[in-house]
């Protein structure tokens, strides 16, 4: 069954019912070649409702010019295999300065049923026309449904959440360890395919919802993998750590308050606040009286820092919404 999970067997009963109804369909009409009408909907038919009625203008644009473009051949050349390659010279370079390339197929199949034709009129225009009006016609009609990925999306962001505040967890723990047992470890390579994966399907999901933008979720996923990569950072600081300095514990305390308010909603700007304070104490604190504390307040020093940038990324992600979006994605 291993073989058989990167089927989109979805898309698959797409094209399969699609070229048979645009044949079908063609076929009502009487039209010629009726057959092509079904190739073009299984050319129609992409991954998402976007890109499927993108296509759809670019290839009717480009059967246009095809028309315009083989008229003119065979009218000079006449009716055979060198004015096709004439057209299709002209019309592959057309396509490529216009970003038409999704036409070249199916529009030079329609023109060869004019060069099998041996003439060109109205009545043959008209029926090459159907043919792709129908075909790709068909392709988005089929394509209006598409799965949302938007409980899937959700499911990310809960998994995502949740594994920063484990890593917050962790960080509370080593902070607190005056005993130096605790270490700074966590798999980030794993969550970064987790994200990138919740990333890729925030995509899909925003290309297939035609009333409204989801970026918000592109948005958020890219805010939380920011978070992310300063919290690595943080970690690989800490491993150099020796001792726990006791302005430790005000950070540890501070994180720890942090963790159940860690959500979506949350702007961060009450924990901006209290790291302020906590700063402040640090600065006004006793100097050091070793080496080895310098060394490892200066390191807890440059942690907070970060863990200040950490927090800043969520408070900028915050207050770059619109009230729009927080009240569709926020208030749900």
């Amino acid at each position: 069954m291993a073989y058989f999970k990167n089927i989109n067997l979805i898309k698959v009963i797409k094209i399969a019912v699609g070229t048979g109804l645009a044949i079908f369909i063609a076929g009502i009409f009487g039209l010629k070649y009726s057959a092509s009408a079904g190739i073009i909907t299984l050319l129609s038919i992409q991954d998402t409702k976007k890109s499927t009625i993108k296509i759809a203008v670019k290839r009717i644009a480009a059967f246009v010019l095809a028309m315009l473009i083989s008229f003119a051949v065979f009218t000079l050349f006449g009716y055979n295999i060198w004015a096709l390659v004439c057209y299709l010279l002209i019309f592959v370079a057309v396509c490529m300065f216009f970003d038409l390339n999704e036409g070249l197929s199916p529009c030079t199949v329609l023109v060869t049923h004019i060069l099998a034709e041996k003439y060109m009129s109205f009545d043959i225009v008209k029926n090459e026309a159907a043919l792709m009006i129908i075909g790709t016609s068909v392709g988005i009609f089929l394509n209006m449904y598409m799965p949302r990925n938007l409980k899937n999306i959700r499911e990310y962001q809960v998994k995502i959440e949740n594994e920063i505040k484990y890593m917050l967890d962790t960080l509370v723990g080593f902070l607190s360890d005056e005993n130096n047992r605790v270490k700074l470890e966590y798999d980030f390579d794993a969550l970064d395919k987790l994200i990138d994966s919740a990333i890729s399907k925030a995509y899909i999901d925003k290309d297939n919802i035609l009333s409204y933008d989801l970026k918000y979720f592109i948005n958020y996923m890219e805010m939380r993998k920011s978070q992310i990569m300063t919290l690595r950072y943080i970690f690989d600081q800490g491993k150099g750590m020796k001792t726990r300095p006791s302005q430790a514990r005000d950070v540890a305390e501070l994180i720890f308050n942090l963790v159940p308010k860690l959500h979506e909603s949350n702007n961060a700007l009450n924990a901006l606040m209290d790291l302020y304070f906590v700063k402040e104490k640090m600065k006004n604190s006793e100097l050091p009286k070793s080496r080895e504390e310098f060394e490892d307040r200066a390191i807890l020093h440059s942690m907070v820092v970060n863990f200040e940038q950490f927090l800043e990324i969520k408070r900028e992600f915050a207050a770059n919404l619109s009230e729009e979006e927080k009240n569709i994605f926020w208030n749900r």
